[in-house]
């Protein structure tokens, strides 16, 4: 994500694309992306292999943004703050030939296990196995876990084409929309009552109330609450949240659905496998870039200002930073209508996801366990949320303005099935915890490493030599998440993810298409529909939108010239 700057170049440019070099040094462009993250590196690489000439500027050294692989501490690597793979478009994996550029992902099966005193309860992709596991805790539950599998597949199948199109706005008179209207319309006229029904309480309910109707564990449920409230400000117990949970179901990795992965090489290695197809197909990538304006005159875009003061020209420029940041700060609020202005302004986007990254001497070893389930728990997920009400606690403390006292933790262990992350016998681990608050001055000396002890000591009870391996810790806040990565308030979504901000409505109605009022600026974000998550999907949607609006006004020159010509 870019700087928040709000400098205007005042000088008119040609935005035709031929024209010379500024004298300040910049270039004459197609296309200007601001951001080198992973949406976009996607809306650069489809903008390039349409034949657009195509820049693409990133603040930081190295590019990636939140899904990045960094070199933390020497000879040591590690995703820094996403972590697995799911949600990766299989569309963009093909379009952009990925796999050829080097994106491999090792799939986790066990994806995930939520630790108790009795033992871990462990989620497999084939769902009995996974009921035998829960079985063992309670049969009802077991029981009722295959229908809830069911119904979350079935509000996942119908979520999912959604995610790679431009989502329809009630109320619009426009074609496109009436006809997206009318078929999703027609896709739900085709579903049961009973699922329609389903339906609407999965995008609405809690997903604590969700989970409550259905299992009688509180570690099951702790467990897959969790999920529900994964990178959102709200509690198990908020509406909207079991909505969240759908989200996190929606991917599928090599045909799998709902599997989850490790990619080998860290979660960087996606993006810079989309960096390496945008070059192929011309672009130009520069890291160490910050831009500090999106330029317009005359209601239209026209370039981007450096913060070195670089000019560079263009009549598109799409935007991966947040939402808030492009309109309000780099584009300037006062290029946009007052409702624009005010939705964005009002837009949600607090965070309490606290990320913990680790080097460590030697694997965590689990005692009391099997061979098998010793081997699973090395390569899975490992969840401590021992119910919905350790969940609802942690959340009120960052309501209140302070770290967690009890955090949800899940902990990954990538070296254990890349063990390329270090140049040495050394193990990486990462911990994903929520909640803490969005500010500063509300964690004061001392207490990120009070909160990452407190996790650290949630797997310990379980991985006795955990503690005693640590070699090296980060611990990133949201305001550190903010600093580094420009998640501003700490959102690892580029903004909350409920109802209200979502579909039509993400960031907000007159900017859902990707397109934006400032005639050229487009956002290519999280922060636009489908959401946050290692998707593609913004990146996507955005290029398509642009190539779209090109085809267009090239069709309505072409148009207007024969209309010239012949009179």
């Amino acid at each position: 994500m870019e700087s928040t700057g709000s400098t205007t170049a005042s000088a008119s440019a040609s935005t035709n694309g031929n024209a010379p070099a500024t004298a300040s040094g910049g270039g004459n462009w197609d296309a200007i992306v601001v951001g080198g993250g992973h949406n976009g590196l996607t809306t650069g690489a489809y903008l390039a292999h349409a034949g657009l000439r195509t820049l693409i500027l990133e603040r930081r050294p190295i590019l990636g943004g939140a899904c990045v692989t960094e070199e933390v501490w020497p000879g040591a690597r590690v995703s820094r703050c996403s972590y697995v793979v799911s949600m990766l478009q299989p569309k963009v994996v093909a379009d952009l030939e990925l796999k050829r550029y080097g994106y491999k992902a090792y799939p986790l099966d066990p994806a995930y296990a939520a630790m108790t005193p009795e033992g871990p309860i462990i989620f497999h992709d084939d769902v009995v196995k996974t009921q035998e596991s829960i079985a063992r805790f309670s049969k009802k539950d077991a029981e009722a876990y295959g229908k809830f599998e069911e119904l979350l597949f079935m509000a996942a199948d119908f979520v999912r084409p959604m995610m790679i199109r431009n989502p329809p706005a009630p109320g619009s008179k426009a074609p496109a929309d009436v006809a997206g209207l009318l078929k999703e319309a027609g896709r739900i006229a085709g579903m049961s009552q009973r699922d329609v029904q389903q339906l609407i309480r999965i995008f609405t309910m809690s997903v604590g109330d969700w989970l409550d109707s259905l299992f009688e564990n509180d570690y099951l449920k702790g467990s897959i609450a969790s999920t529900g409230v994964v990178g959102v400000w709200a509690g198990p117990y908020s509406p909207g949240t079991a909505y969240n949970l759908l989200h996190h179901a929606l991917g599928e990795l090599d045909g799998q659905v709902g599997s989850w992965g490790q990619v080998v090489g860290g979660m960087g290695a996606i993006s810079e496998a989309i960096a390496a197809s945008a070059r192929s197909a011309g672009a130009e990538i520069r890291t160490d870039a910050e831009v500090v304006s999106i330029d317009s005159a005359g209601g239209r875009v026209i370039g981007v200002t450096l913060a070195d003061g670089t000019v560079h020209r263009a009549p598109i420029v799409a935007s991966g930073a947040h939402p808030k940041t492009t309109i309000l700060d780099l584009a300037g609020g006062e290029n946009f209508p007052d409702e624009i202005r005010e939705d964005m302004e009002a837009y949600r986007t607090r965070g309490a996801s606290v990320k913990i990254n680790m080097v460590l001497s030697e694997a965590p070893v689990y005692e009391g366990l099997s061979e098998e389930d010793s081997r699973h728990l090395l390569t899975a997920g490992v969840n401590w949320c021992p119910s919905l009400d350790y969940l609802e606690r942690a959340w009120q403390d960052a309501v209140r303005g302070v770290p967690a006292e009890n955090p949800y933790v899940e902990m990954e262990v990538p070296s254990s099935v890349d063990p390329s992350l270090t140049d040495d016998d050394r193990w990486i681990a990462t911990m994903f915890t929520q909640y803490g608050p969005t500010e500063h001055e509300q964690w004061p000396e001392g207490s990120r490493e009070k909160y990452a002890d407190t996790c650290v000591s949630s797997i310990g009870q379980f991985a006795t030599n955990l503690e005693g391996s640590i070699l090296e810790r980060e611990v990133l806040a949201p305001p550190d998440l903010e600093d580094i990565f420009g998640l501003v308030d700490g959102s690892i979504f580029q903004g909350e993810q409920d109802i209200a901000q979502m579909a039509f409505m993400r960031p907000t109605p007159g900017l859902a298409k990707y397109s934006t009022p400032l005639h050229g600026l487009y956002l290519c974000g999280a922060g636009t529909h489908p959401g946050g998550g290692v998707m593609a999907a913004s990146g996507h949607n955005a290029a398509q939108r642009i190539l779209k609006d090109r085809r267009r006004e090239g069709g309505l020159r072409g148009r207007l010239a024969r209309r010239r010509a012949t009179a």
